[in-house]
């Protein structure tokens, strides 16, 4: 594991050994940003076509964004630790979980550069058991210095390299003076006009994150003394905030889907089968019997023009993504 600090397999390593710990079935590391959608940074064999929904529309409903977009979380998180009950009858796990066959989630989240935040996500067909939280959560300082590590020694390499990479980064040392930038650092601050001027009136003493002008944002991470090229210096990075959008609440997006179409007889039994529910437990939850609620089903899909339940859940998706 030490062996692959500061290299491209380590996330992918660290993420495959907590993952055996776990015994899980399904491995992914997140990059959570407070300005856009979140990244796939590594996965274990995910599905394009998941990967797709949840980057289409489906992360705006999932509680660890919505946690990562207002908070700077560290340390191992359930489902409890991130939802309220209410939430887990009727949220975006439960939908997505059904969806690739899962029982349950955990993830465990790290601070990430420039008000970022990784996340190593883990899905399995049966619950994760207290004890097995219990003992993540004990050596999560390990993990975390792991990756600290990782992260540190990544910015010394960026910082040697002769050729620029492609991120706008900009590298200043503890008097402000830059010591490093990317050739994609000036062309951020000219496809921006105002950037470098604001930039320039901050006088070397930027904020963790500001707007520099519109769909610019400048983030900046400080530098401990062990940074051997700038020592208490700081790391500048310029992100563009065009992707994310704010978070969704999941009732009021079932509640407004269709709402133009459908009766609210065939909305009712909509919300139910997009949280998963088969025909006879949506005819329980609603006390209908079960040929009443095959025949809403069949008006349904003939007024959306689909014959599946796939394609509604497409269409939901669709919906969320259109939703502001």
């Amino acid at each position: 594991m030490a062996a692959s600090i500061a290299t491209a397999d380590f996330y992918p390593r660290l993420m495959q050994t907590v993952a055996r710990r776990l015994e899980a079935d399904l491995a992914m590391v997140m990059r959570y940003s407070r300005h856009s959608a979140p990244d796939y940074v590594a996965h274990d064999d995910l599905e394009p076509e998941h990967m797709e929904l949840y980057r289409g529309g489906l992360y705006r409903v999932d509680p660890v964004y919505r946690l990562c977009r207002n908070d700077e979380p560290r340390g191992v998180y359930t489902l409890d630790d991130v939802t309220t009950p209410a939430e887990r009858s009727g949220d975006y796990f439960n939908i997505f979980l059904a969806l690739t066959g899962m029982a349950d989630d955990l993830v465990v989240l790290f601070p990430g550069p420039a008000g970022t935040s990784i996340g190593l996500a883990y899905e399995r067909k049966t619950p994760f058991r207290p004890a097995e939280v219990a003992r993540l959560r004990q050596i999560f300082p390990l993990l975390e210095g792991l990756q600290a590590a990782h992260e540190r020694l990544m910015l010394a390499k960026l910082a040697s390299l002769e050729r620029s990479p492609d991120k706008p980064i900009r590298i200043v040392d503890h008097r402000g003076r830059g010591v490093f930038e990317s050739k994609s650092w000036q062309r951020a601050l000219i496809d921006h006009p105002g950037a470098a001027a604001r930039l320039s009136a901050l006088d070397g003493e930027a904020p963790a994150s500001l707007e520099l002008a519109a769909g610019l944002v400048l983030h900046a991470e400080p530098l401990d003394a062990g940074f051997a090229l700038a020592p208490n210096g700081r790391l500048l990075m310029l992100e563009t905030a065009d992707d994310g959008l704010p978070p969704l609440d999941y009732g009021q997006a079932t509640s407004r889907f269709l709402e133009d179409r459908l009766t609210p007889r065939e909305r009712d039994i909509v919300g139910l089968m997009l949280l998963g529910y088969p025909t006879l437990k949506v005819a329980e939850r609603l006390g209908l019997s079960v040929n009443t609620v095959k025949n809403h089903k069949k008006r349904l899909y003939a007024k959306l023009d689909i014959t599946t339940e796939r394609e509604l859940f497409l269409n939901f998706v669709s919906h969320l993504f259109g939703q502001r």
